[in-house]
Protein backbone atom coordinates (compact mmCIF):
# COMPACT_ATOMS: atom_id res chain seq x y z
CA UNK A 1 0.00 0.00 0.00
CA UNK A 2 2.64 2.39 0.95
CA UNK A 3 4.58 1.89 -1.93
CA UNK A 4 1.15 2.47 -4.40
CA UNK A 5 0.84 5.91 -1.99
CA UNK A 6 4.35 6.99 -3.04
CA UNK A 7 4.22 5.87 -7.04
CA UNK A 8 1.03 7.85 -7.09
CA UNK A 9 2.29 11.09 -5.25
CA UNK A 10 5.69 10.90 -7.92
CA UNK A 11 2.73 11.09 -10.58
CA UNK A 12 1.08 13.66 -9.21
CA UNK A 13 4.38 15.60 -8.76
CA UNK A 14 4.88 14.91 -12.23
CA UNK A 15 2.02 15.91 -13.56
CA UNK A 16 2.04 19.33 -12.02
CA UNK A 17 5.85 20.12 -13.12
CA UNK A 18 4.55 19.21 -16.24
CA UNK A 19 1.95 21.68 -16.42
CA UNK A 20 4.49 24.53 -15.34
CA UNK A 21 6.25 23.96 -17.98
CA UNK A 22 3.64 23.61 -20.39
CA UNK A 23 2.34 27.23 -19.00
CA UNK A 24 5.37 28.62 -20.45
CA UNK A 25 5.98 26.44 -23.50
CA UNK A 26 2.57 26.75 -24.61
CA UNK A 27 2.12 30.14 -24.01
CA UNK A 28 0.56 32.22 -27.01
CA UNK A 29 3.50 33.13 -29.59
CA UNK A 30 2.82 37.72 -30.21
CA UNK A 31 5.98 37.93 -32.27
CA UNK A 32 9.26 36.83 -32.77
CA UNK A 33 12.63 37.98 -32.74
CA UNK A 34 13.77 39.37 -36.06
CA UNK A 35 17.07 40.63 -35.56
CA UNK A 36 19.06 40.26 -32.22
CA UNK A 37 22.66 42.03 -31.50
CA UNK A 38 23.25 40.07 -28.09
CA UNK A 39 22.63 40.41 -25.40
CA UNK A 40 19.01 40.69 -25.36
CA UNK A 41 16.89 38.54 -23.13
CA UNK A 42 13.52 37.75 -22.10
CA UNK A 43 11.67 36.40 -19.26
CA UNK A 44 8.06 34.79 -20.01
CA UNK A 45 5.41 34.88 -17.01
CA UNK A 46 5.92 32.40 -15.07
CA UNK A 47 9.59 30.72 -16.76
CA UNK A 48 13.00 31.55 -16.60
CA UNK A 49 15.16 33.84 -18.32
CA UNK A 50 16.95 33.06 -21.68
CA UNK A 51 18.99 34.70 -24.29
CA UNK A 52 17.48 36.14 -27.36
CA UNK A 53 18.01 34.38 -30.77
CA UNK A 54 17.02 35.46 -34.32
CA UNK A 55 13.48 33.61 -34.47
CA UNK A 56 12.68 33.17 -30.76
CA UNK A 57 9.13 33.22 -29.97
CA UNK A 58 8.03 36.17 -27.75
CA UNK A 59 4.88 35.91 -25.38
CA UNK A 60 2.47 38.31 -24.11
CA UNK A 61 3.43 39.18 -20.47
CA UNK A 62 7.26 38.59 -21.56
CA UNK A 63 9.97 41.10 -20.04
CA UNK A 64 13.02 41.81 -22.21
CA UNK A 65 16.09 43.34 -21.42
CA UNK A 66 19.13 44.77 -23.40
CA UNK A 67 22.59 45.22 -22.35
CA UNK A 68 24.66 48.09 -23.09
CA UNK A 69 26.00 46.22 -26.37
CA UNK A 70 22.38 44.30 -26.88
CA UNK A 71 19.97 45.41 -29.72
CA UNK A 72 16.54 43.64 -31.07
CA UNK A 73 13.75 43.94 -33.25
CA UNK A 74 10.87 42.16 -32.82
CA UNK A 75 8.48 41.12 -35.33
CA UNK A 76 4.68 40.83 -34.19
CA UNK A 77 1.97 38.83 -35.70
CA UNK A 78 0.45 41.64 -37.03
CA UNK A 79 3.54 43.26 -38.57
CA UNK A 80 3.86 45.89 -36.12
CA UNK A 81 7.63 46.13 -35.67
CA UNK A 82 9.58 46.88 -32.42
CA UNK A 83 13.50 47.71 -31.88
CA UNK A 84 14.79 47.68 -28.72
CA UNK A 85 18.30 49.92 -27.97
CA UNK A 86 20.94 49.45 -25.61
CA UNK A 87 20.21 49.60 -21.79
CA UNK A 88 16.54 49.31 -22.45
CA UNK A 89 13.88 47.42 -19.94
CA UNK A 90 10.29 46.48 -21.23
CA UNK A 91 7.31 44.20 -20.52
CA UNK A 92 5.07 43.47 -23.56
CA UNK A 93 1.72 43.91 -21.83
CA UNK A 94 -0.83 43.45 -23.71
CA UNK A 95 -1.33 41.85 -27.61
CA UNK A 96 -4.55 40.77 -29.01
CA UNK A 97 -4.63 40.33 -32.26
CA UNK A 98 -8.03 39.79 -34.13
CA UNK A 99 -7.42 39.91 -38.02
CA UNK A 100 -10.59 41.65 -38.88
CA UNK A 101 -11.54 43.64 -36.05
CA UNK A 102 -7.73 44.83 -35.08
CA UNK A 103 -7.08 43.90 -31.29
CA UNK A 104 -4.80 45.57 -28.25
CA UNK A 105 -1.26 46.17 -28.06
CA UNK A 106 0.33 47.97 -25.30
CA UNK A 107 3.99 47.84 -23.96
CA UNK A 108 5.56 49.24 -20.66
CA UNK A 109 9.07 51.11 -20.81
CA UNK A 110 10.40 51.20 -17.82
CA UNK A 111 14.41 52.00 -19.63
CA UNK A 112 15.96 52.64 -22.49
CA UNK A 113 14.80 53.42 -26.34
CA UNK A 114 12.71 52.14 -28.41
CA UNK A 115 11.06 52.82 -32.00
CA UNK A 116 8.13 52.05 -32.91
CA UNK A 117 6.26 51.20 -36.13
CA UNK A 118 2.53 50.17 -36.36
CA UNK A 119 0.99 47.14 -37.86
CA UNK A 120 -2.30 46.40 -38.64
CA UNK A 121 -4.09 47.00 -34.47
CA UNK A 122 -2.01 50.24 -34.56
CA UNK A 123 -4.08 50.98 -37.72
CA UNK A 124 -7.45 49.87 -36.42
CA UNK A 125 -7.30 50.66 -32.64
CA UNK A 126 -4.27 52.58 -31.77
CA UNK A 127 -0.82 50.51 -29.90
CA UNK A 128 -0.39 52.20 -26.08
CA UNK A 129 3.64 52.76 -24.92
CA UNK A 130 3.43 53.37 -21.49
CA UNK A 131 6.60 54.76 -19.07
CA UNK A 132 6.61 55.74 -15.78
CA UNK A 133 5.57 59.11 -16.74
CA UNK A 134 3.48 59.13 -19.57
CA UNK A 135 1.37 57.36 -21.95
CA UNK A 136 2.15 57.08 -26.01
CA UNK A 137 -0.55 55.89 -28.14
CA UNK A 138 -0.09 55.70 -31.70
CA UNK A 139 -1.90 55.11 -34.18
CA UNK A 140 -1.66 54.36 -37.93
CA UNK A 141 2.17 55.55 -37.70
CA UNK A 142 5.25 55.52 -35.94
CA UNK A 143 7.00 56.24 -32.83
CA UNK A 144 10.53 57.01 -31.42
CA UNK A 145 10.72 56.75 -27.27
CA UNK A 146 13.17 56.87 -24.69
CA UNK A 147 13.17 57.02 -21.10
CA UNK A 148 16.16 58.23 -19.28
CA UNK A 149 18.16 60.74 -17.49
CA UNK A 150 19.53 62.62 -20.51
CA UNK A 151 16.47 65.31 -19.79
CA UNK A 152 16.47 69.34 -21.08
CA UNK A 153 13.31 70.21 -18.41
CA UNK A 154 15.17 69.79 -15.07
CA UNK A 155 14.12 71.92 -12.01
CA UNK A 156 16.61 74.02 -10.08
CA UNK A 157 18.36 72.23 -6.87
CA UNK A 158 16.39 69.19 -7.86
CA UNK A 159 17.60 65.46 -8.12
CA UNK A 160 18.20 64.44 -11.49
CA UNK A 161 15.39 62.01 -12.41
CA UNK A 162 14.44 60.31 -16.12
CA UNK A 163 12.11 61.80 -18.14
CA UNK A 164 10.36 60.36 -21.13
CA UNK A 165 10.78 61.83 -24.44
CA UNK A 166 9.28 61.14 -27.52
CA UNK A 167 8.86 61.73 -31.41
CA UNK A 168 6.29 61.35 -33.58
CA UNK A 169 7.14 59.78 -36.88
CA UNK A 170 4.45 58.69 -38.91
CA UNK A 171 0.76 58.44 -38.45
CA UNK A 172 -0.59 60.65 -35.19
CA UNK A 173 0.50 60.36 -31.48
CA UNK A 174 -1.33 61.16 -28.34
CA UNK A 175 1.32 61.66 -25.14
CA UNK A 176 -0.74 62.07 -21.46
CA UNK A 177 1.14 63.23 -18.81
CA UNK A 178 0.95 60.92 -15.26
CA UNK A 179 1.77 64.04 -13.33
CA UNK A 180 -0.94 66.78 -14.15
CA UNK A 181 -2.94 64.23 -16.70
CA UNK A 182 -2.34 66.52 -19.70
CA UNK A 183 -2.71 65.57 -23.67
CA UNK A 184 -0.55 66.58 -26.12
CA UNK A 185 -1.74 65.55 -29.92
CA UNK A 186 1.79 65.43 -31.71
CA UNK A 187 1.83 65.25 -35.62
CA UNK A 188 4.34 64.22 -37.90
CA UNK A 189 7.42 65.67 -36.36
CA UNK A 190 6.83 66.91 -33.28
CA UNK A 191 8.21 66.10 -30.08
CA UNK A 192 7.90 66.69 -26.17
CA UNK A 193 9.73 65.70 -23.55
CA UNK A 194 7.72 64.67 -20.36
CA UNK A 195 9.15 64.38 -16.33
CA UNK A 196 7.70 64.34 -12.92
CA UNK A 197 7.21 68.05 -13.06
CA UNK A 198 5.37 68.23 -16.18
CA UNK A 199 6.19 68.54 -20.08
CA UNK A 200 7.97 70.36 -22.63
CA UNK A 201 7.55 70.61 -25.99
CA UNK A 202 11.16 70.73 -27.94
CA UNK A 203 13.02 70.94 -31.25
CA UNK A 204 14.58 67.59 -32.64
CA UNK A 205 17.87 67.86 -33.67
CA UNK A 206 18.65 64.18 -34.47
CA UNK A 207 16.71 60.60 -33.53
CA UNK A 208 18.80 57.84 -33.44
CA UNK A 209 17.81 53.69 -32.81
CA UNK A 210 20.90 52.20 -34.88
CA UNK A 211 20.87 49.24 -36.70
CA UNK A 212 20.99 46.48 -34.12
CA UNK A 213 23.78 45.13 -36.45
CA UNK A 214 25.52 48.01 -35.54
CA UNK A 215 24.88 48.68 -32.29
CA UNK A 216 25.51 52.01 -30.85
CA UNK A 217 22.53 54.29 -28.53
CA UNK A 218 19.35 55.01 -29.22
CA UNK A 219 18.70 58.31 -28.30
CA UNK A 220 17.10 61.41 -28.86
CA UNK A 221 18.81 65.00 -28.93
CA UNK A 222 17.22 68.11 -28.18
CA UNK A 223 17.67 71.26 -29.52
CA UNK A 224 15.11 73.47 -27.05
CA UNK A 225 15.48 74.48 -23.78
CA UNK A 226 12.40 74.09 -21.28
CA UNK A 227 10.02 76.49 -21.25
CA UNK A 228 10.92 77.96 -25.12
CA UNK A 229 8.78 78.02 -28.12
CA UNK A 230 8.12 74.70 -29.63
CA UNK A 231 9.34 74.92 -33.18
CA UNK A 232 9.54 71.33 -34.90
CA UNK A 233 11.73 71.20 -37.81
CA UNK A 234 11.50 69.87 -40.99
CA UNK A 235 10.46 66.48 -41.89
CA UNK A 236 13.95 65.92 -43.65
CA UNK A 237 16.14 66.39 -40.82
CA UNK A 238 14.53 63.24 -39.04
CA UNK A 239 14.30 61.42 -42.54
CA UNK A 240 18.10 61.77 -42.18
CA UNK A 241 18.73 60.04 -39.24
CA UNK A 242 16.13 57.45 -40.12
CA UNK A 243 17.86 55.92 -43.17
CA UNK A 244 20.25 54.60 -40.70
CA UNK A 245 18.34 52.70 -38.47
CA UNK A 246 17.18 49.18 -38.42
CA UNK A 247 15.67 47.94 -42.07
CA UNK A 248 11.96 47.94 -40.47
CA UNK A 249 9.48 47.77 -43.04
CA UNK A 250 6.84 50.55 -43.88
CA UNK A 251 4.10 51.04 -41.82
CA UNK A 252 1.00 49.01 -44.14
CA UNK A 253 -1.15 50.36 -45.58
CA UNK A 254 -4.48 50.96 -43.60
CA UNK A 255 -7.08 48.40 -44.23
CA UNK A 256 -9.83 48.81 -46.35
Amino acid sequence: MNQRIAIGMVGVGFAVALAATSNVSYAESVGAAAAVRPSSTGTPPGGSTRTLEVGTKIVSKERIRTTGSGSLQVMFNDKSTMTIGPNSDLVIDQFVYNPGSGGSFATNLTKGALRFVGGQISHKNGAKITTPVATLVVRGGAAMVTHDAACAATASGSARQNCTKAVCTGGSCTVTTRSDRRTFRLKINQAIEVGVAGAVEFDVRSVSLNDVAKGGDGGIKTGKKAGGTAKFTGKSTIDDTIVEQSPEPPPPAPPR
